[in-house]
């Protein structure tokens, strides 16, 4: 308890390099009124938009507004059920899901972040993945402890970092603050 009450307190600063990918096309997402349903119950009715590369959005609502569905549908994980909506080209994805099911408890640090390898390889420079750990603030201490042993936080800075170092051109942020 007193080790994870001083973690708590720790201070630092956190350097977030993302591997960039391939260029996209000019079109991320082109939205032509789009409805999605559950049931039912209408989430999304007839929502038009595009947002095109180099864009930042901002989805802000209640919960059980339709933010994450509007985000399922643009990246394809839901299809509308009427409307239009054509994705880009080339599209290399980065999805930090607010579920954050894609975690293995089990896993050290080290190996959830670059399974069998010591190095990991962001953008076209190489880094000693205790190295890449420490700029999301964990100790090289801390890389062979369990994943199961983080708190919600440390959870989300461990998904952030793995999601960071794959080769992205869009980057989807679902609740990323969630447990912070």
């Amino acid at each position: 308890r007193a080790s994870r009450v001083a973690r708590r307190d720790v201070q630092g600063s956190v350097n977030m390099d993302v591997a960039s990918g391939q260029s996209s096309g000019r079109i991320v997402a082109e939205l032509t009124e789009a409805t999605k349903s559950f049931g039912e119950k209408t989430v999304i009715r007839n929502f038009s938009g595009t947002i095109l590369r180099g864009d930042k959005v901002g989805l802000l609502g209640p919960n059980g507004a339709g933010k994450t569905t509007l985000l399922k549908l643009i990246l394809g994980e839901l299809e509308p059920d009427s409307g239009k909506i054509r994705r880009g080209t080339n599209l290399q994805v980065a999805y930090f899901d607010q579920m954050r099911d894609k975690l293995d408890l089990d896993a050290t640090l080290e190996d959830f972040i670059s399974p069998g390898s010591e190095w990991i390889e962001i953008g076209s420079q190489k880094k000693h993945v205790k190295s890449y750990l420490s700029d999301f603030l964990f100790s090289p201490a801390r890389a062979n402890s369990p994943v199961r042993s983080l708190s919600g936080g440390e959870r989300n800075r461990l998904l952030l970092a793995r999601l960071f170092a794959r080769p992205a051109n869009v980057l989807v942020l679902d609740e990323p603050t969630n447990s912070l």
